[in-house]
């Protein structure tokens, strides 16, 4: 609630002073803050108020490289994805989001060229979805719902990475030096084959910093995975599996109890085996990345 209208419907000491509680998020009998202490533990919850919309973008860079018959083949990724989130109130106890596509660009690059994939069905479209206090995604449509095509690789849903767009927070409060894990899964599929990502991370609080005029909380994450998958391209089958590592860190303002900025990096190593008629082929795989996820207006 903006302070013009809360001093445009005050009528006496006690209104202002039950508005000055909203504003301030603290409890003015006991002292406490909705996001707790600081010195003997701070609360980290998400806190989107209603009708105040926010802007986001997302950007994805990774550069592949496949070891085919003693030949390196280097294929590169950028994916910038810009999106508004309209909070809608609380629905049994979660926050009821819309989420809008402002604009999305992909690009893959190979030796034989590159790709701009068409987003055009994409862009200006809006969905629901709902978010736990905690960081947990819901209520989301299909998958079929929200799709693009890169060239030849066929339709893939931008639905399934809202299932892991904002990071999971800790039970209970916690200070500095403190410690949680979280376990993300992301099911990627499309013509060709099938991928399953799993990510583990434990997250530490480290500090306090101020991002973009916001007071946050500083979360480092050291983030391990694999990825496994297979399918059948040309013909041909083949499998799948990379054992991921990297590391993140993200800034949380936690008095407005919204995400501020997420980066992450980090390395995949592996192999995809084909399987042919003539016996098997393994083919080494590596893979690096970075992953921003930061609010802009």
């Amino acid at each position: 609630m903006h302070l013009k209208k809360i001093l445009g419907v005050a009528s006496c000491v006690v209104a202002i002073a039950a508005a000055t509680v909203v504003l301030t998020g603290c409890a003015a009998k006991t002292g406490a803050c909705a996001w707790g202490d600081l010195d003997t533990g701070l609360i980290l919850e998400y806190r989107m108020s209603s009708g105040d919309a926010m802007s986001y973008r997302f950007t994805s860079d990774f550069v592949q490289t496949m070891e085919v018959q003693g030949q390196s083949i280097p294929i590169e990724s950028t994916e910038v994805l810009s999106f508004s989130v309209e909070p809608k109130g609380m629905t049994d106890g979660e926050h009821a989001l819309g989420i809008t596509i402002d604009d999305l660009t992909v690009t893959v690059s190979s030796p034989q060229g590159e790709i701009e994939a068409d987003t055009e069905n994409v862009v200006g479209e809006s969905f629901d979805m709902t978010l736990s206090k905690l960081g947990a995604e819901g209520g989301l449509p299909d998958p079929d719902v929200l799709q693009y095509t890169i060239g030849p690789q066929g339709p893939k849903s931008l639905i399934t990475g809202f299932g892991v767009i904002f990071p999971d927070l800790p039970e209970g409060p916690i200070t500095i030096g403190d410690t949680w894990p979280t376990t993300v899964e992301v099911a990627e599929e499309n013509d060709e084959g099938d991928a399953l990502i799993t990510v583990h991370a434990v997250n530490t609080l480290e500090g306090f910093e101020t991002v973009e005029g916001l007071e946050c909380a500083k979360i480092a994450a050291v983030l391990t995975g694999t990825i496994e998958g297979g399918g059948t391209q040309q013909g041909a089958e083949w499998t799948m599996q990379s054992d991921m590592d990297g590391s993140g860190t993200w800034y949380f303002a936690y008095k407005e109890g919204i995400l501020v900025r997420d980066v992450t990096e980090g390395t995949a190593d592996g192999s995809i085996v084909v399987h042919g008629p003539n016996g098997d082929m393994m083919i080494p795989v590596t893979r690096e990345y970075s992953m921003v996820t930061e609010l802009v207006k």
